[in-house]
Parts: C-alpha cells; structure tokens; sequence
C-alpha cells in the first residue's frame, strides 16, 4: 500500500516539481541539441562521402602539381647542363686567354 503524504508535503512536492520544470526550461533545454539540431549539421558540416570526395580532389591537383614540378626539374637539369656546355671551355681556358691578353698588352 502506498504512503499517504500530508497536505504540507504535497505542497513541497509541488513546489519542487514547478522550480525543477523552471530549472529544466530555463537552463537545460535551450542548450540541449535536439533531433533537429543534430539533422541541421548537415547543412553546416560536410558529410563523410563530400570530404570523400574533396579529399579525392585535393589528391588529384596535388598529383598534376607535383608532375609539373617534376618537368621544370628536368627542364632546369637541361637547362644548367646546356649553360655549363657553353661556359665550361671558357672558364677551363680562362688562364690561356688572360696570358695571351697580358703579352699583347705588354
């Protein structure tokens, strides 16, 4: 058998029960993520098959930039080795041409 409670204590009882309510409206729910706040992060966050998808993206411009590095490295390879082809007999013969120049001063 239930415990009959008196007046006093039922007044208590309400009391509590409309300051928890208060409580609840005033602090708990307005900062409780509902069905629709979580259905709404959708439209704000990217879901996992778009960051696939950008993710995939990103891979493939990284790949292209990286072969086009990889063709001025080889172009600028040529590049040195023509240059360094012209001025290598320059420079090697540089002691030839500084004695043939001082006796034609002299």
């Amino acid at each position: 058998m239930p415990k009959e409670i008196s007046a006093g204590e039922a007044a208590i009882r309400g009391i509590v029960k409309d300051e928890l309510k208060d409580f609840y409206k005033k602090l708990i729910e307005p900062n409780f993520v509902t069905k629709d706040d979580l259905n709404n992060l959708t439209n704000i966050f990217a879901t996992k098959e778009e960051m696939s998808s950008k993710h995939n993206e990103v891979m493939n411009t990284l790949d292209s930039m990286h072969g086009l590095m990889k063709e001025m490295r080889q172009e600028m390879s040529v590049m040195n080795h023509r240059v360094y082809k012209i001025q290598d007999p320059k420079i090697e013969n540089h002691e030839k041409r500084i004695t043939k120049l001082e006796i034609q001063i002299a």
